[in-house]
């Protein structure tokens, strides 16, 4: 059984309405994918899952179409995956490759992240078990699942450890996802991108998903940031052409890849706090001071306002892993793709582009969400 994608492989994908899914199925079509291609959308009361396939696309600044991309209804929290049992059928009787995007990737405490990502993977295992042609399943992790590991740079033996301390719901949830997969006895690839920024697109939602605070940090005088604290990210073309190169590759010598950029393209947070301070306008950046050194006082110093608080609270979150200074070891991807096939764009490149799609109002709603 071929395990590699091919330009005639039949594939399903979800996630497609989201930031790498959406990235993916577009450079399938791109290429000119012969095979045919589910894209697995929850219908909405006001819109179809065509109307919402068009809606990403053109988040990405174009509206491709061929004759090969159908949008399917269905729900990834259901038997079967909610599809009409005429989709689950053809599906179940042509798929070669299954790529599970979909995911809650919300860092708040109070989202139900669990339930969707764990009970995704287990109607996904039960889906699969009933494909004819055994298919390749593709699960799109996250290389932050190996929990509250500090100051390091790992490889992807090291991650997938659901029995960690985990700084949130959705990184223990995609480790259980990856062990579930893991014990199925299905055919996996699994996949770890590290932090996806979305360089080349015009939509300021993608843009703020992860950058929502950039404009707001200019309400501080100091944060609890390690400034020398190192960032793994990556643009979203290279997430996205990564996955479909690992896919295509023949003989794979492992079953598992960090979609990373690795100890030599990796960035220190004050050098992105700098880009952050000149986009918005500071002579200066922010202070960045290292947790260890931020004490209760200087926290009531600079977190001394209703806005400042509220921003902090939902900041808080993502503070732990500002100050992980981990790294993840991509020598796996580059024996699949060099760095002069697909290379990593230097974050400083594209930063001031993203951050002027963001404005200020609602980035301030983004961070006042439950």
């Amino acid at each position: 059984m071929r395990r590699e994608l091919t330009r005639d492989s039949n594939v399903l994908i979800t996630g497609v309405t989201g930031l790498i899914g959406g990235e993916v199925l577009r450079r399938l079509i791109a290429r000119g994918h012969r095979g045919k291609v589910w894209a697995l959308i929850r219908p909405t009361a006001e819109r179809t899952p065509d109307d919402r396939l068009r809606e990403r696309l053109r988040r990405s600044g174009d509206d491709p179409t061929d004759g090969h991309t159908h949008a399917v209804g269905g729900d990834i929290l259901e038997p079967g995956w909610g599809l009409a049992p005429a989709d689950r059928a053809e599906i179940a009787a042509a798929a070669d490759v299954i790529i599970h995007n979909a995911a809650d990737t919300s860092f708040a405490t109070r989202r139900d992240t669990a339930k969707t990502n764990v009970q995704s993977v287990r109607r996904l295992i039960d889906f699969a078990r009933t494909c004819r042609r055994d298919p390749l399943v593709v699960y799109m992790s996250t290389a932050s699942n190996v929990g509250r590991a500090t100051r390091t740079c790992l490889g992807e033996e090291d991650g997938c450890r659901p029995a960690n301390d985990h700084f949130n719901t959705y990184t223990h949830s995609k480790a259980v996802g990856e062990q579930s997969l893991r014990e199925s006895g299905l055919p996996v690839l699994t996949l770890r991108p590290t932090i996806v920024l979305s360089a080349g697109l015009p939509d300021p939602v993608f843009a703020r998903q992860i950058l929502w605070f950039a404009p707001l940090t200019r309400a501080f005088a100091a944060l609890p940031i390690d400034p020398t604290a190192r960032l793994d990210v990556v643009d979203v073309g290279y997430a996205a052409g990564a996955t479909l190169r690992v896919l295509e590759a023949r003989a794979r010598a492992h079953e598992c890849y960090h979609l990373s950029a690795g100890a030599t393209g990796c960035v220190r947070v004050g050098e992105l706090v700098e880009q952050v301070a000149a986009a918005n306008g500071r002579r200066a950046p922010i202070r960045l001071v290292p947790p260890a050194e931020w004490t209760p006082a200087l926290h009531r110093a600079c977190v001394n306002t209703p806005l400042r608080r509220r921003v902090f609270r939902s900041l808080r979150h993502y503070l732990p892993f500002l100050n992980m200074d981990v790294v993840y070891d991509n020598a796996r991807l580059r024996e699949v793709v060099s760095p002069a096939d697909l290379a990593v764009r230097p974050v400083a490149g594209y930063l001031p582009d993203l951050l002027g799609l963001i404005r200020q109002r609602a980035a301030l709603r983004e961070a006042c969400l439950p």
